[in-house]
């Protein structure tokens, strides 16, 4: 009787750890995978986003002559800004 009651509690643990204790540290570990690519990936986005910027603001202040047009056109020029009201 004091074997089998020993075999139930390995048989309990073996399951509890197989079952519940690897598979959330593996969800673990690939969540931790996930949120570092995609830090990875917004950082890249911003470096890009602030290396376009910093080019165009260049060419505006009367930097090298560029190719491109000097005045954009009136459509371009309107999906740049949104309008706002100044909420009191």
């Amino acid at each position: 009787m004091k074997y089998f009651v020993y075999f139930l509690l390995a048989y309990f643990a073996f399951q509890f750890i197989f079952r519940l204790v690897i598979p959330l540290f593996l969800a673990g570990k690939t969540l931790r995978k996930g949120f570092r690519q995609m830090k990875e990936q917004m950082e890249r986005q911003a470096g890009q986003q602030g290396d376009f910027t910093n080019g165009r603001s260049d060419s505006r202040s009367g930097g090298p002559a560029s190719t491109s047009k000097t005045n954009p056109s009136p459509n371009s020029r309107k999906e740049d800004y949104l309008d706002f009201e100044e909420i009191k």
